[in-house]
């Protein structure tokens, strides 16, 4: 007997690890004090194997945070109802807006639960999350090789596994979803940087000026701006989305507000002003 339950626990690791492998993604939940010995903890369908399985069979990782080998941890609550919806989902750790915004996405489509009770009456009970996004290799691999296929860097690198809890693959709401969901056919295309994707990364390493104090505080990162291009190709509204150095912000800025025209969006045919997520990479030197 104790035989037979090593061996499914070590299958059992095994199947997990090699799921995060292939997402790059890895969840564990966190304990909850109850404060009662009356209450049982509410339970996702297939218990704690089954959440974990969910979720890194489901939740993405965001192509950007790849390509500059972003690597972090995310924390997140929500509630199991009575009825065992799941509500009040929100972040208490961020680890970068597109993967929290991914992570919530996820969250929000969990099945419903077996609710926690109490004394045998159902109650309501708060549940956490840490969330961990790590690239390997083979992940990177699989990024490259769908990059040469999508319009733009603003994707998704998913999950090999499927299963019937899969979540099919859905946009997620908020800016990034703005230029993802236009995409790119004869009559639907989002704004492109002329020359194309190689062009704007030639154009940010010849402009960029790292800041002399950001580097001497040994400060790297990407500063996240949101841009409106125009049915003109301008640049009209440069919004901060995400800073990291208030020195590495202002260069972000002036270097988008030097950008050449933009070659405009497409909506059914027709150029249109359309909102692009640009990440501004800053790299210490080595």
């Amino acid at each position: 007997m104790i035989y037979r339950y090593l061996t499914f626990t070590i299958a059992l690791i095994i199947s997990l690890s090699a799921l995060s492998a292939q997402n790059g993604v890895s969840a564990k939940l966190v304990p909850v004090e109850t404060g009662s010995e009356n209450i049982i903890a509410p339970q996702f369908p297939g218990g704690e194997a089954g959440l974990y399985k969910f979720l890194e069979s489901n939740i993405r990782y965001p192509y950007l945070l790849l390509k500059i080998e972003m690597e972090g941890d995310l924390d997140i609550k929500f509630t199991i109802d009575k009825d065992g919806t799941v509500r009040e989902v929100g972040i208490t750790r961020g680890f970068d807006p597109v993967a929290d915004d991914e992570v919530i996405r996820v969250v929000k489509a969990m099945p419903g639960w077996t609710p926690a009770t109490d004394s045998g009456q159902p109650v309501k009970m708060e549940q956490k999350l840490t969330v961990s996004f790590k690239a390997d290799e083979d992940l990177k691999k699989r990024a490259k090789e769908q990059r040469e296929k999508e319009a733009n860097d603003n994707f998704y690198v998913g999950s090999l596994v499927t299963n019937e809890t899969d979540l099919s693959v859905r946009k997620s709401d908020g800016i990034v979803a703005a230029i993802i969901s236009q995409g790119d056919t004869l009559l639907n295309k989002a704004p492109q940087f002329p020359g194309g994707r190689e062009a704007l990364e030639a154009y940010l390493q010849s402009n960029l000026k790292y800041p002399k104090r950001a580097i001497q505080m040994g400060i790297e990162g990407r500063v996240i701006y949101n841009i409106l291009i125009s049915e003109q190709g301008e640049i009209s509204r440069i919004a901060l989305f995400k800073g990291i150095f208030r020195d590495c912000n202002e260069e972000a800025f002036y270097l988008i507000k030097k950008m050449p025209k933009w070659i405009p969006g497409l909506k059914e045919g027709k150029p249109a002003p359309m909102e692009v997520m640009l990440p501004i990479p800053f790299v210490l030197p080595k």
